[in-house]
């Protein structure tokens, strides 16, 4: 069902302009977080957006068929998104094709996808999704583990508080999971998620509204469903004498009961 109530040009015209807006807002927060790091494709040394999108292709690509270990991608992505032109990268984004997801469920985050375009103004295949949230004050991105995909998130505007647990075994009616990390990422920060490192993770805005840019790597298990979210509550897991949490899985909807932004 079509959610979008306004024509279609004009309603992608909305979007464009948020993200435009949104990048000249990370731009500025950029400026005061930004590093000093060695890489190709711009002038003071940093990456270029069309850059950033090529390289995203050959690792996906590369955990596809297995020339890339999900480590070394988790690894490698997270350095990457360090290195790009965030304000580049928005740019590129509000030139490609943008279409709401839908209707956010509760207080989930809204979800544009995006398309990027080639240099004749065509889609580009590419063998991973690109996706902006959208975060108001009151939205939360509950806890839940994942499987057969790998995620990459990174703020472009505001901050994201982020918490991370690795998946250690599976159990009836729960997972064993061990925290991994709880940080709030500014403009140029990232999470990512592997089945091998920080499977799980929970997203809350710091302060106000908050933009990710998302990049999303599906059907990664042959055989298996193109990916599997599965919410879950660490807070109300049973702790471990080593740390680790075993934590009931619950429903999307009880999730959101259970959670919000000012956890």
């Amino acid at each position: 069902m079509d959610i979008i109530k306004e024509p279609a040009e004009k309603a992608e015209n909305t979007l464009r302009r948020h993200l435009i807006g949104g990048a000249l807002c990370a731009f500025t927060s950029y400026t005061l977080v930004r590093e000093a790091r060695a890489a190709a494709s711009v002038t003071d040394g940093r990456l270029s957006a069309k850059r950033w999108i090529d390289r995203q292709e050959e690792m996906a690509r590369g955990l596809h068929t297995g020339t890339l270990t999900q480590a070394a991608w988790h690894d490698e992505v997270m350095r990457l998104d360090r290195e790009v032109e965030v304000p580049d990268l928005m740019k590129e984004a509000a030139r490609g094709r943008i279409t709401q997801a839908g209707e956010p469920f509760m207080k989930d985050p809204v979800k544009r996808n995006i398309r990027f375009l080639d240099d004749s103004g065509e889609p580009r295949r590419l063998t991973y999704a690109a996706a902006i949230f959208s975060f108001e004050p009151e939205s939360v991105i509950t806890p839940h583990a994942h499987k057969h995909l790998a995620t990459a998130h990174m703020v472009v505007d505001g901050r994201v508080r982020v918490r991370t647990f690795d998946r250690l075994a599976d159990r009836e009616g729960a997972l064993l999971i061990r925290p991994t990390g709880d940080h709030v990422a500014r403009v140029g920060e990232a999470a990512a998620m592997t089945t091998v490192k920080d499977n799980v993770h929970w997203f809350t805005p710091v302060g106000g509204r908050a933009v990710t840019f998302d990049v999303i790597i599906s059907d990664l298990d042959p055989g298996q469903d193109s990916y599997l979210i599965q919410p879950l509550d660490p807070l109300g897991g049973e702790r471990q004498a080593d740390g680790s949490i075993l934590a009931p899985l619950v429903s999307f909807a009880e999730g959101m009961k259970r959670y919000n932004a000012r956890m």
